[in-house]
């Protein structure tokens, strides 16, 4: 038996395997005898068969191979036309499927059972205390929900990591404090602060103010204070009067009790980010008047889905030629073509060089401890850079297609140099607005886009979905 793998390429390589033996090729070879079909298969040993070929002859004898599909890189940036490629595999071509995560969340009254992204959010009234509390339910009857047996050993483990990453954070707090406001610390502070402020003084009482004839009875003004306190009567020239009549004080009491705590800066090294959560691709592209008019109809658009994806009979559905889609869903995008993760439902975690988990959390969650809740500076660390609306594309008829799916979505690295410091102030994200949506479609350190390096084995959770397919027409 040879493995052989299959690529299918467009936006995405998606992979298949298969094997081929002598019961096979006798039936795209029905013609071959034994031997025959024993030197083609020691061909196919040696690697020293056309693939190509072989596949062809299997299509014009009707012969259906049944390829195991394996796995695609369906979020890559990769753009162009569809092709198929065939390759020479061996056992590491077979992909074994990612093992289900136990749920973590079940519903209280029916038997629902998931992650805690599966669940879904619901907001409910103003409490007595005027807020407002969000809180995950069941998605099939919106019912409460309670942690599993593996939700609460995970819930346990994230609270001793959030303990540990609190005592180390305090730590270093405490240190930098130790450091900065010990009495010796302090003194040579002031010291500075008092030799600044006294060249400052000289400065100032160096000054002369040049001569101005003033008319008194003309102006009929009032001598202005300080730094114009010159006196009425004689020379209008004379030094600026030092304003700060009391000494500095020899001790200075620092306190930030009144200040928000906000995340610390981590030594050099490498940090992995990781992401997971509700992951799409949008794609817009024009259409006919003709297609919006068949799919928009109450007979047709429960079709649309097969329709696009090239899995739908046009001849036995009597369908026109000019309603016929003459490409498959994913070349349709030149109007827009998106991709990213719904910013209310990721969830993210950041180690360091030693695999010390630092933070785990969400993305905004991580934006607001960084910055803290009450300063400005938190909204700079977000940027919309799109935004897609289907009724506010302009005049046309056009398709809207999602592919969404969960799990892993992105990983990247920060690399902070020696004598430089990782800076959770200068992490930030940029978005798309989706139809009311905010989509991230990229990480940002520092001004620069991180690089998608593609989620390591060990982390890699993605499954594949759902998709949704809508036409619209704009007058």
């Amino acid at each position: 038996m040879v493995t052989i793998v299959k690529h299918e390429w467009h936006q995405h390589d998606r992979q298949y395997a298969i094997e081929l033996g002598e019961d096979l090729l006798s039936e795209i070879y029905p013609d071959y005898d034994e031997d025959e079909i024993a030197s083609l298969l020691e061909q196919l040993e040696n690697g020293e068969a056309d693939i190509d070929e072989i596949v062809e002859d299997a299509n014009d004898n009707d012969i259906e191979l049944e390829w195991d599909f394996q796995h695609d890189d369906c979020w890559t940036d990769r753009k162009g036309g569809y092709e198929i490629t065939y390759e020479y595999g061996d056992e590491s071509s077979w992909v074994e499927p990612d093992k289900e995560p136990e749920p973590t969340h079940k519903c209280v009254k029916c038997k629902w059972v998931g992650q805690s992204y599966d669940a879904d959010w619901q907001w409910p009234e103003d409490d007595e205390t005027g807020e407002q509390e969000a809180k995950k339910v069941c998605p099939m009857c919106d019912s409460d929900t309670e942690l599993t047996e593996v939700g609460i050993e995970e819930e346990k483990e994230k609270e001793e990591r959030q303990a540990r990453w609190a005592k180390e954070k305090a730590e270093v707090s405490n240190d930098e404090d130790d450091e900065e406001y010990s009495e010796e610390g302090l003194a040579e502070h002031t010291k500075e602060l008092e030799d600044a402020l006294e060249e400052l003084k000289r400065e100032f009482e160096g000054l002369m103010l040049e001569d101005e004839e003033t008319d008194e009875e003309e102006t009929n003004e009032v001598p202005a204070s300080w730094p114009f306190n010159r006196p009425t009567e004689g020379p209008k020239t004379g030094p600026v009067k030092w304003p700060f009549e009391k000494a500095y004080k020899d001790k200075v009491e620092v306190t930030d009790s009144e200040d928000e705590e906000v995340l610390p800066n981590y030594p050099a090294g490498e940090y992995i980010i990781r992401v997971w959560g509700r992951t799409r691709e949008i794609g817009v592209g024009t259409i006919t008047k003709d297609q919006y008019d068949y799919w928009s109809s109450e007979e047709h658009e429960d079709n649309l889905s097969e329709a696009m994806n090239e899995d739908f009979d046009y001849d036995e559905a009597n369908t026109p030629e000019g309603a016929r889609f003459d490409m498959p869903y994913y070349e349709y995008q030149d109007v827009k073509s998106l991709w990213g993760f719904d910013e209310d439902d990721t969830s993210m975690t950041i180690t360091n060089s030693e695999g010390v988990e630092i933070y785990n959390g969400d993305i905004p969650g991580f934006i607001q401890e960084a910055h803290g809740y009450e300063s400005m500076s938190r909204y700079d660390a977000t940027e919309e850079v799109d935004e897609m609306y289907p009724h506010y594309l302009g005049k046309g008829t056009f398709v809207v297609w999602t592919q969404g799916g969960k799990g892993s979505c992105i990983q990247t690295t920060i690399v902070i140099e020696e004598g430089e410091e990782f800076d959770p102030r200068k992490f930030g994200y940029k978005t798309y607005d989706i139809d009311g949506y905010t989509i991230i479609n990229s990480l940002v350190y520092d001004g620069i886009d991180l690089d998608d390096e593609g989620m390591d084995s060990e982390h890699d959770n993605w499954r594949g979905q759902w998709s949704e397919f809508n036409v619209y027409e704009n007058e």
